[in-house]
């Protein structure tokens, strides 16, 4: 125990010493006076107070040494490591004050890419597989007989599947819609936030394709770093690939902060870029 803990506690029980000894002054003086303002002095909240104005001339003293001693065991207390987190939390509770932890915006962030990544594989690889079986179809569309009865219902029966797929892709095209949106809105409140906190005001550009096992390491770096951070996928826009191929871009990830760049992906080397 160090020297600070020995004093705070020696702090508190001298204050504790005081108080109660001051009280018991305080009660002797209300029951000489009368019985009735004894136990109002005891059991009725605040009724010291009311005695002490009442009779301030016969209890001042006493009275001012009861809220010394309190204020020493307060200052004892608030003096132990800890303790005053401690007591203020317990404080918070017993009023009903919740408080309110920051964001997680790291593994929100996170989720909502690796939802959006794995919608995007399945939406390509659906939309692949549509289009065969879309020119499956017209074949089987232009080789039906009039009055071969089988050969449409079974046509009808594929076709039917056919259009539940379209249907579902079109729902997964609004689903990912709805993440980028999300996506969008958090990169936007960790952005935010990190200028409230004052972090750093550099521009980071990522130059990436989906396909890339570098690219995903890179955005989990930058989601367990708190990085706020512009995505473009050079494959999926023109635009992009425009800007890649102006910085000479021969791989991905190309990675941009303010106007320093890496080819590739170290962690070690973003950490100093940042």
């Amino acid at each position: 125990m160090n020297s600070s803990v020995i004093g705070s506690l020696i702090l508190m029980v001298v204050g504790l010493l005081l108080a109660t000894g001051a009280s018991i002054v305080v009660l002797i003086n209300a029951f000489r006076q009368h019985v009735g303002w004894f136990f109002l002095v005891f059991f009725v909240p605040f009724g010291n107070v009311i005695f002490a104005c009442v009779h301030w001339a016969e209890t001042k003293v006493s009275f001012l040494l009861t809220f010394v001693g309190l204020a020493m065991m307060f200052g004892g207390v608030f003096t132990v490591p800890g303790a005053r987190d401690q007591l203020m939390k317990g404080m918070k509770l017993k009023m009903g004050v919740v408080e309110q932890k920051a964001p997680d915006f790291a593994a929100q962030i996170q989720e909502h890419r690796d939802k959006l990544e794995s919608l995007q594989g399945t939406f390509a690889r659906d939309g692949v597989t549509l289009t065969q079986q879309y020119q499956q179809l017209d074949a089987q569309r232009k080789a039906l007989k009039p009055g071969d009865t089988e050969a449409v219902t079974r046509f009808n029966e594929v076709a039917a599947a056919y259009q539940a797929k379209n249907t579902a892709r079109k729902q997964m095209q609004q689903q990912m819609d709805t993440l980028q949106k999300e996506l969008d809105g958090l990169l936007e409140a960790r952005s935010r936030s990190a200028a409230t906190n004052g972090a750093s005001g550099k521009r980071v550009v990522m130059y990436t394709t989906s396909h890339c096992p570098a690219c995903k390491a890179a955005k989990q770096y930058f989601a367990q770093k708190g990085v706020h951070y512009e995505e473009i996928d050079v494959e999926a826009s023109r635009s992009g690939y425009e800007a890649f191929q102006k910085l000479g871009g021969q791989g991905v990830p190309l990675i941009m902060v303010g106007d320093k760049r890496m080819d590739g992906f170290s962690a070690a080397a973003l950490d100093a870029m940042l």
